[in-house]
């Protein structure tokens, strides 16, 4: 069988020679699993139509929501795109994707279901709705705020100078934040200052039976006056996992069910938690997580999964579902089946 992963390379060189060293690793894993596995970087469009004609691929794994083409500034969903060319694909479909990349959105869509999250409020990108928004915020009172770029992932954009305990730190720090991201921005309750607080990641693969959670803890390896974790933690190694206790964890894997379900997504996943308070909080789901991760492969260890068998696993959840839909005929290969064996992920 022929998998094709394709990966955006980072801007920054040195983060791009170490996710470079991951996908090559990565790739040898699938190699090793009786794949014909093949990697390519893509920018556009066009480079995810180069690959697909160079390697022919019978399933494609890409980690890039969205990419421009032919030189517009307009971004097409590349999982979109997939269906429209009827491109196999492992992952959620286009509409999780976005419901996903919506901070805002995803939070509406638990509100409404009776799932725990932040009080939040979005100030919008159109000046004349600025107002109205810090006013619907300043009436909420539920300070202090933390604030988030609406669509960015990977923590990008949040820091602790965008953490804001009164109305003029606010307005200063929205307005900071404006200039430098543009677009809207999430306002959410900073559960931080509660001193129970544990932040909790969650990776799900879906398995034969349904979808498999991996929570673990979140810590930072510095702590800091107020715990928030930022992309430079993520990206060097400034955080680690590790396992819940076993009370906690029972009591919060049937809210993050709940949390996953309402997203919507499949295949994969990593949803970001935090207990406070005495009570679980969901506070975003990524659609379409980076893997290999620190965070995805830490919590899979901890579940019993090598980083071989959950990146394997990944891929078998993508087949599952398109094999059940009659839209692959090729057999998935011995060698994976036998990895994967007698696992939560068994195929």
């Amino acid at each position: 069988m022929r998998l094709l992963v394709i990966m955006k390379k980072s801007p920054d060189q040195s983060l791009a020679t170490e996710r470079n060293a991951r996908y090559l690793r990565m790739l040898e894993i699938y190699m090793n699993a009786g794949f014909e596995a093949s990697f390519s970087y893509a920018e556009c469009i066009e480079d995810i139509e180069f690959g697909l004609s160079k390697h022919k691929p019978d399933l494609v794994l890409c980690g890039i929501d969205h990419l421009p083409e032919n030189g517009c500034n307009i971004l097409h969903n590349v999982h979109a795109w997939f269906e429209e060319h009827t491109i196999n694909y492992i992952g959620s479909a286009p509409m999780e994707i976005e419901l996903a990349l919506s901070k805002s959105a995803l939070k509406r869509k638990w509100e409404n279901e009776g799932i725990r999250t932040p009080i939040f409020g979005l100030v919008r990108e159109d000046p004349k709705d600025y107002g109205e928004d810090i006013e619907r915020l300043i009436s909420m009172n539920a300070f202090p705020y933390i604030l988030k770029p609406e669509n960015l992932g990977n923590s990008r954009g949040i820091e602790e100078k965008g953490i804001v305990w009164n109305e003029a730190v606010l307005c200063e720090a929205l307005k900071r934040m404006r200039l430098q991201f543009g677009g809207s921005i999430l306002v959410e309750h900073y559960l931080g200052a509660f001193v129970d607080l544990i932040e909790i990641t969650c990776p799900m693969i879906e398995g034969p039976s349904g979808m498999v959670y991996m929570p673990a803890q979140v810590s930072l390896v510095e702590p800091k006056r107020f715990h928030i974790i930022t992309t430079r933690d993520k990206d060097r190694q400034g955080t680690f996992v590790s396992p819940l206790n076993a009370e906690r964890e029972a009591s919060f894997l049937p809210f993050a069910q709940r949390a996953f379900t309402v997203a919507g997504v499949r295949d994969y996943a990593r949803g970001d938690f935090i207990y406070a308070n005495g009570e679980f909080w969901a506070i975003e789901i990524n659609g379409q997580p980076m893997i290999p991760d620190q965070w995805f492969g830490g919590a899979a260890q901890i579940a019993g999964l090598s980083e071989a068998q959950y990146l394997v696993g990944i891929v078998a959840a993508g087949y599952r579902r398109l094999k059940a839909e009659g839209r692959i005929a090729q057999d998935f290969p011995e060698e994976a089946l036998a990895l994967l064996r007698g696992t939560v992920l068994e195929a």
